[in-house]
């Protein structure tokens, strides 16, 4: 406590030069605290879903791979049907299997006021199963509903909250549009929460979901014609997503065709290359990252090589009064210390409010504008820059310390 007030005494003597240090070392806890906070969120959220489907989920699709002049592309065909679904779910390594088909950019109507919602989907039943979808109120619709394309829809907790704020959702109807000029009517019968954003490799999330087929015209499906379709999304037991695409590749091998077979896109895959950006990036920031904290933290060096030469003379006094060596390094050291702590403090409250929206920044320019929303300061992040900058500040105080240990008292009496 004696240090600390000492302390203050010396920042507010020469407060302008107290400050630059204190806001030197911020600005590189600042630093070293978003860069930290980038890869805890980031591998937090990497883990929390790979935990979930990242060793089970796969997309079973008719396609080859070709050699173009720029690199490798896989073509793919339409050439799935809503039948095979039952055909792999005969594999014992499979749990459930659908269809996923993205909608983009549809009108609805609610209460007589129009709306655009950007993303939305047709699915089957078993899409709740395999995505682990978690539902807010309400209900997912059956296998019942899918075959007598009962108008039934869901809705995202987000959609829910802008459309229907403070109320239930489960109930109400909307609207939207057919290919005729009529409209079509839909209940909705449940709410769900938004699935994690790093998904968006594997298939495009969305704010509304449908039974498969249901917002097309009924003309589309009228005679012999059975529709096709570009993947199937498969859920593997744990850890045989493997041995079920090779079961997927026996049951379906029918489906192959013009050179083309059934191959597996592997959730796992684009998880692994996802969290290989967000180590080249978090690698790449962190070299600055130390340079920042580097220099914050000879800043803290030549600030107390400066205080030991202004207080020559009172640290000759100490020494002549009785003070040894290690009280004067001790002395030093604390006011370092001090310093540091401050400055430490400074940087994560700036942390605190602005490192939500730097991550997002960093990571819609650099990896995909979809997975930037993972979270703000990490508390592991604020803990480690913290004791790193008071490790730096005791490291690069030591120096001057022991310069103010070795005066001889003598020496520094005369000192003017």
């Amino acid at each position: 406590m004696e240090t600390l007030k000492f302390t203050l005494r010396i920042m507010r003597k020469r407060p302008l030069r107290s400050l630059l240090t204190i806001l030197q070392m911020g600005l590189g806890v600042w630093i070293v605290a978003i860069i930290l906070s980038l890869n805890f969120q980031a591998s937090g959220s990497l883990d929390s879903i790979s935990q979930t489907l990242g060793d089970s989920l796969a997309k079973i699709s008719v396609s080859k791979e070709e050699q173009f002049e720029g690199g490798v592309g896989i073509s793919t065909t339409s050439n799935l049907r809503l039948s095979d679904l039952e055909r792999l779910l005969e594999s014992e390594y499979i749990d459930s299997a659908f269809i996923y088909q993205e909608q983009w950019q549809l009108k609805i109507m609610v209460d007589g006021v129009a709306y655009s919602v950007s993303q939305s989907a047709e699915t089957t039943s078993d899409y709740a199963q395999g995505m682990d979808l978690e539902l807010v109120e309400g209900q997912f619709f059956t296998a019942a509903d899918q075959r007598q394309q009962n108008r039934v829809v869901l809705i995202s907790e987000v959609i829910a909250n802008q459309l229907f704020p403070s109320q239930s959702a489960v109930g109400r109807m909307i609207e939207l549009g057919d290919y005729t000029g009529g409209r079509m009517e839909f209940e909705i019968i449940g709410v769900y929460k938004s699935q994690s954003p790093l998904l968006e490799f594997f298939m495009s999330p969305a704010h509304l979901i449908f039974p498969l087929g249901i917002t097309q015209p009924s003309w589309a499906f009228e005679g012999d014609y059975e529709p096709t379709y570009m993947s199937i999304v498969i859920r593997a037991k744990p850890g045989q997503v493997y041995e079920a695409v090779a079961d997927a590749e026996v049951l379906l091998a029918d489906r192959s065709l013009d050179q083309m077979s059934i191959r597996g896109e592997y959730f796992q895959d684009l998880n692994r290359f996802f969290s290989e950006q967000i180590r080249t990036i978090t690698l790449f920031l962190g070299a600055f990252a130390f340079i920042a904290i580097l220099i914050s933290a000879i800043g803290i060096l030549s600030i107390m090589l400066v205080s030991v030469v202004e207080r020559t003379r009172e640290i000759g006094l100490r020494q002549a009064l009785g003070a040894s060596k290690g009280i004067i390094i001790r002395q030093v050291l604390n006011e370092s210390f001090v310093f540091s702590a401050f400055g430490a403090v400074l940087g994560l409250v700036v942390a605190y409010f602005t490192t939500e929206r730097l991550m997002n920044l960093l990571l819609l320019e650099m990896t995909h504008p979809r997975l930037s929303d993972i979270g703000g300061l990490h508390p592991n992040a604020a803990w480690m820059s913290f004791v790193l900058a008071l490790m730096m500040g005791v490291i690069f105080g030591f120096y001057p310390a022991l310069q103010a240990a070795k005066m001889p008292p003598v020496e520094a009496l005369r000192d003017n």
